[in-house]
C-alpha cells in the first residue's frame, strides 16, 4: 500500500516567512508496513482527526499505529503529537537526538531502519532534522529540507532554518541517495531530478 499524506492548510501572515503572506500545506504521512502503520510527523495542533480519517480510509485505526517518527521539532510538525500519543499510547516515538521535544522520544540515528524506513540525518533546518528513505517504495520523505511551492522545489525559508550551510550540505547528501519519488512536508510530491536541479542551481 502506498504512503498516504495527511494534509493541513496553513496561512502565514506577512513577516513570518518573508515580506509577503504565504498559504501552504503541511503534510504528515501514514506509512503502512507488515504489522501496522508508522506515522511520520503529526502535523499542527488538532491534526489528530485528519489522521484518524486517513487511517479509516485505508481500513485501519489508532490501534494499528506502531511507531511515530518526527522529522524535526517545529510545531507545524509536532503540534498534534500529544493527541496522537493519547490515541496510540503503545506507539514508539522516534526523533533525531539533537532536537528537543516535550515528550520522551527514542533516538533515531543515522542508518537505523524503523519499519522499513531508513533514517538519514539531514541537519540544518534544525540540528536534529531527519529524512527517511522508504527503500522498498523508492521514496524519500524529506521533511523540511526542501518544499514544493507552486510546482517548484525550494529551500526552507531562512527565518525557520537554524544553519543554512549545514542544510545545504544535507541537500547535497540526499541527492546521492537512490530513490525516484520525493515527498516533502510542504507541497506536492516531486522527484529526485527536481532535487538535483535545485542543488545544482545554487
Amino acid at each position: 500500500m502506498l504512503i498516504q499524506p495527511v494534509v493541513t492548510q496553513m496561512h502565514l501572515p506577512a513577516g513570518m516567512a518573508g515580506p509577503e503572506p504565504m498559504d501552504l500545506d503541511v503534510r504528515c504521512f501514514i506509512v503502512p508496513h507488515a504489522s501496522g502503520v508508522t506515522i511520520v510527523d503529526t502535523g499542527p495542533d488538532k491534526s489528530a482527526s485528519r489522521i484518524a480519517d486517513k487511517l479509516a480510509e485505508i481500513g485501519g485505526g489508532w490501534g494499528d499505529v506502531t511507531d511515530v517518527i518526527l522529522t524535526h521539532h517545529h510545531p507545524d510538525h509536532t503540534g498534534g503529537l500529544a493527541d496522537v500519543i493519547e490515541h496510540a499510547p503503545a506507539a514508539t516515538v522516534w526523533a533525531g537526538p539533537d532536537d528537543t521535544f516535550p515528550v520522551s522520544v527514542s533516538p533515531a540515528r543515522e542508518g537505523a531502519v524503523i519499519r522499513g524506513l531508513r533514517v538519514i540525518a539531514t541537519p540544518g533546518h534544525t540540528a536534529g532534522h531527519l529524512s527517511l528513505l522508504a527503500v522498498e517504495d523508492d521514496v524519500l520523505l524529506i521533511g523540511d529540507l526542501a518544499g514544493n511551492r507552486d510546482g517548484r522545489l525550494v529551500r526552507a525559508p531562512e527565518p525557520f532554518t537554524a544553519d543554512a550551510a549545514e542544510a545545504e550540505r544535507s541537500l547535497q547528501k540526499v541527492t546521492l541517495l537512490d530513490f525516484a519519488r520525493l515527498l516533502p512536508s510542504h507541497g506536492a510530491p516531486s522527484d529526485r531530478q527536481a532535487l538535483r536541479d535545485l542543488v545544482a542551481a545554487r
